[in-house]
């Protein structure tokens, strides 16, 4: 199951990038939750829809978005940690914007149940259950 919970992240991914959003297949969008309060984002804990649409206005500000998997990890069986830089140009202007985010993806019986965002590597790993 992990190598496909890892495609599964790695498809979320290239779908963003290619402005499609998330793939509603791979998620259990009844059960799904979102976290993403360490980067201060204002939406909480959520859902799957709440999510899309924050992600939405998120994904809106730029003129050209890009996501990019600069490091995956499996963690076990249930969980992948991946470090992602995200970013592109601001709509309306010239100014390129540049983030780096650590997300935690959890998995049951196959689909996506949850996603933690973190600013910082090692809180990502902690919440994996896993260490530097």
């Amino acid at each position: 199951m992990s190598g496909e919970n890892v495609e599964a992240v790695r498809r979320v991914y290239e779908c963003v990038s290619a402005g499609r959003g998330w793939p509603r297949e791979l998620f259990d969008a009844a059960e799904f939750q979102s976290d993403m309060r360490a980067v201060g984002v204002g939406v909480g804990v959520v859902g799957f829809d709440t999510t899309q649409t924050a992600l939405r206005e998120y994904f809106d500000t730029f003129g050209e978005f890009h996501v990019e998997i600069e490091e995956l990890i499996h963690a076990d069986e249930g969980r992948v940690v991946v470090t992602i830089r995200d970013g592109g140009r601001i709509k309306g202007s010239d100014a390129e914007v540049s983030n780096c985010y650590f997300h935690v993806w959890a998995f049951r019986a196959g689909q996506i149940v949850r996603l933690s965002v973190h600013s910082e590597r090692r809180q990502a790993l902690e919440a994996a259950g896993l260490s530097e």
